[in-house]
């Protein structure tokens, strides 16, 4: 199992490190703050309390070992995570993942070791203004490419309409991955479930239909596009 250790058990780093461990992965929480580490504990592999900057106890909990580690230190720690950050990339960590408070300090984290820097403040503000924005995109999910996966509302004028006939990829530059279609079946207690079926690899024969979802791979430019009625 891989493993991976994420320095400092705020909310961002707490978030972090629980959706690894439900993911699947072996994952070591370091925090100095003996609450925080109670707090996490039962939700991931271990949890420690110690200092995240300390060279050899990074060494002693294993750290090196680590695929990844993620140094989630807040805003009041830029110290200390420059220090952390260095303290790993001496001990050869391959991945280094730190978050930053500005560009002044994503910088010094480039040049003392950090593999990559993210800003959680300021691509959560982003997330909201494109759903605000893109009034019809439900979910979507931002690839390494650039890209954005979509999850898009069927514009009115297109209901009816063949998937081939909607000229999505001509018109926008997008590709239809998958089409979520309303199905409803009686379960075993005998109650009526409905829900959203997924037709992979759409036909371009489909008929959009009212309410269905359809998946979408573009720019986020050109999904925003294919959201607003021309």
């Amino acid at each position: 199992m891989r493993l991976f250790v994420v320095l400092g058990l705020g909310q961002f780093g707490r978030h972090v490190a629980v959706s690894l461990h439900e993911g699947g992965a072996d994952v070591l929480a370091i925090d100095q703050d003996e609450d925080r580490v109670e707090h996490v504990k039962e939700h991931v592999s271990q949890a420690i309390c110690m200092n995240a900057t300390d060279i050899e106890a990074l060494r002693a909990v294993g750290a090196q070992k680590a695929q990844t580690v993620v140094v989630a230190l807040g805003e009041k720690d830029l110290e200390a995570s420059i220090l952390a950050c260095a303290a790993l990339a001496d001990l050869g960590v391959g991945q280094i993942i730190v978050r930053a408070a500005n560009d002044l300090h994503g910088r010094i984290l480039s040049r003392v070791g950090a593999t990559k820097i993210v800003y959680p403040e300021r691509e959560m503000g982003e997330h909201i203004a494109k759903s605000i924005l893109m009034s019809g995109v439900i979910d979507q999910v931002t690839l390494s490419t650039g890209q954005t996966v979509a999850q898009v509302r069927v514009r009115r004028d297109l209901v009816g309409k063949r998937l081939k006939d909607a000229q999505l990829r001509e018109k926008y530059r997008i590709n239809v991955i998958g089409i979520r279609r309303p199905s409803s079946y009686i379960d075993d207690q005998g109650e009526l479930v409905r829900e959203l079926q997924l037709e992979p690899v759409p036909d371009p024969e489909s008929i959009l239909g009212v309410d269905d979802i359809i998946v979408v791979v573009g720019f986020s430019q050109q999904i925003e596009q294919v959201t607003r009625k021309d």
